[in-house]
């Protein structure tokens, strides 16, 4: 049985990200992995995993996330899986792009 919970396609991709929680301070970031419905991010604040998350990508693209699993790394950070929540119409079209101009960069 496979372990693979995403749906869509995952692009492997390192990407610097900033995100805040409840209106908190922002903190700071990057993506491991990234996809239209989810990201798995390493998050530089690890004393506990965010269930919600306000994430700006490359000051592009800003979505809520919500925690689906997250793991301590031995440095420090967090390892968090998030799904993409609420987006309405025009974001997933912004994301669909956005991930389109990812994998141009990358070619």
């Amino acid at each position: 049985m496979s372990t693979e919970r995403r749906q869509s396609y995952r692009l492997k991709c390192n990407l610097p990200l900033r995100y805040s929680r409840g209106g908190q301070r922002v903190c700071s970031g990057y993506t491991v992995d990234i996809s239209e419905t989810g990201a798995c991010l390493v998050l530089d604040e690890a004393a506990s995993s965010p269930a919600q998350i306000t994430l700006e990508l490359e000051s592009k693209v800003t979505l809520l996330a919500r925690t689906v699993w997250a793991e301590r790394l031995s440095d420090g950070k967090r390892l968090v899986g998030v799904t993409f929540e609420g987006m309405h119409f025009g974001q997933r079209l912004t994301v669909t792009n956005y991930l389109s101009e990812l994998i141009t960069r990358v070619a």
